[in-house]
């Protein structure tokens, strides 16, 4: 799940994306559904993890804003 293509610009393996937040390296999925946001989030050697839910009626149409307020600062030093 930790493995992705060696293809330039790629970021997702086997359902888990790789992104960079605040200087760390960070794995997870997010989704949504109209009225629900979730993230599901981890540094690789699971120093800090994360998983956080939502419930709005415009949950799915603010996603990122959502997930910057509630999830992203969990990945601060």
């Amino acid at each position: 799940m930790l493995t992705v293509p060696d293809v330039p610009g790629a970021r997702m393996g086997m359902g888990l994306e790789r992104f960079e937040l605040y200087g760390r390296e960070i794995w997870g999925k997010t989704g949504s559904r109209p009225g629900c946001h979730t993230v599901v989030a981890a540094t690789r050697d699971l120093s800090r993890t994360l998983v956080h839910s939502v419930n709005a009626t415009d949950a799915r149409l603010k996603g990122y804003e959502l997930a910057a307020w509630f999830a992203f600062p969990a990945f601060r030093r």
